[in-house]
């Protein structure tokens, strides 16, 4: 077990970098076996002035020289050139980030965290690696210059560096932001079939339509992108949702907290109240790593659970014969945690979000429960290997399905 160790931050900009540095090698070399300013200026094709709050057409929408453009539609499609090597692991792995004023205490630190993961992965051996980044703000009026701003994938840490380097924290304005649109742009990418697919979204607001005060947009995004729906089709295909939390802004809002880790719990992923940004490498290479684990033992899962199927076996005996199939094979899966930094916190509000289609479905079924408190303490992030539980994997199996 790899256990690392940080203290608890608030603010974060002024850790030191080499602590990342330092922090990440470590891990890598566990994992893989490997060697070792402000408001910046809107890039080209955005606007100053208010535009109307719809999604641009591929006609209407500009590469700005830096490879940017405001929808991930616009990304050619994956064309695979031949067979892929088997030797080597794919990962394609999109970053979306709140860019807006209130992230001022975090972007920074982010940016640093982001541009230390993307060079470190790059030197692992047997993997190929792709990053995507997709920054977002808000929808007019709240903010006039982007809602998002999406750069396609790439294996060249340079070209990711100068991406990620481009946008500082400007703009936003009543409190929750664009995070509909980005899991949006997010989803669209143009993901490799055989690739761990990972979307990190760091944020310190929640979306549009979940009962903050002050929400210029109480119903919902006025694009109509429904952050539910969109967490319900990532699992479908298979992309796993990071939500990295920046605490403690996020737990401010009404529902955030609920909201944001059911997004999370319904694409099988986590969510993560980082209090130090030099963690945020940690969790990522242990969510590829358990991500990896976890798909490499579905298809055994998939076949023995359609055979058992085809003979008219009840699911829950075919969960208990594949939980007994695991146990005796001595089947195991990766996996990271990272230390609970709540008070024992009611979790029926996000086992509501999960079991849900929609938002209006996921809101009509919220208690009334006071954000969590957090602790003062320490966080840990431990990689482990635990037994692989036949239920997840069958839940994995019914979301790729299309199950909800």
């Amino acid at each position: 077990i790899l256990k690392l160790q940080f203290l608890y931050l608030i603010d974060l900009s002024d850790l030191p970098h080499n602590l990342l540095t330092m922090v990440f090698s470590s891990v890598f070399k566990s994992f893989f076996g490997t060697a070792g300013s402000s408001s910046m200026p809107t890039p080209s094709g955005s606007s100053s002035t208010p535009t109307p709050s719809r999604r641009v057409t591929r006609e209407e929408t500009a590469r700005d020289p830096l490879g940017f453009a405001r929808s991930s539609a616009e990304f050619d499609a994956y064309v695979c050139d031949g067979a892929p090597d088997g030797s080597k692991q794919m990962i394609d792995l999109v970053f979306a980030m709140d860019c807006t004023a209130s992230m001022g205490s975090y972007i920074e630190s982010g940016k640093r965290s982001i541009a230390s993961i993307v060079q470190r992965v790059t030197e692992a051996k047997n993997t190929d690696i792709r990053f995507g980044y997709c920054a977002y703000r808000d929808h007019p009026p709240q903010d006039n210059t982007f809602i998002t701003m999406c750069h396609p994938f790439t294996s060249d840490p340079a070209v990711m560096k100068k991406a990620i380097a481009t946008f500082g924290a400007s703009g936003g304005g009543d409190g929750p932001e664009a995070v509909a649109a980005a899991m949006h742009e997010s989803l669209q990418y143009p993901w490799r079939p055989a690739a761990v697919k990972i979307v990190v979204l760091i944020a310190d607001a929640p979306p549009h339509g979940i009962g903050a005060s002050g929400d210029g947009f109480p119903a919902g995004c006025p694009d109509g992108h429904d952050p539910v729906k969109i967490a319900n089709e990532m699992a479908a295909k298979g992309v796993v949702l990071y939500v990295v939390a920046c605490e403690p802004s996020l737990s401010n809002y009404k529902n955030a907290h609920d909201v944001m880790e059911g997004l999370a719990q319904i694409t099988e992923g986590k969510y993560l109240p980082l209090t130090a940004a030099e963690l945020l490498p940690d969790v990522i290479v242990g969510g590829a790593q358990e991500e990896l684990a976890l798909q490499k033992l579905e298809a055994l899962v998939d076949a023995e659970a359609s055979r058992m199927e085809k003979e008219n076996i009840a699911p829950e005996r075919i969960e208990e014969e594949l939980n007994n199939m695991m146990a005796e094979a001595k089947m195991s899966a990766a996996q990271v945690e990272i230390t609970d930094i709540y008070n024992g916190y009611d979790s029926a509000n996000i086992d509501n979000v999960k079991k849900c289609s929609t938002m209006a479905e996921a809101m009509a079924g919220m208690q009334s429960l006071n954000q969590p408190m957090m602790k003062m303490q320490r966080q840990d992030v431990v990689m482990s290997s635990a037994p692989a539980p036949a239920k997840k994997m069958m839940a994995r199996r019914s979301k790729k399905a299309g199950l909800f």
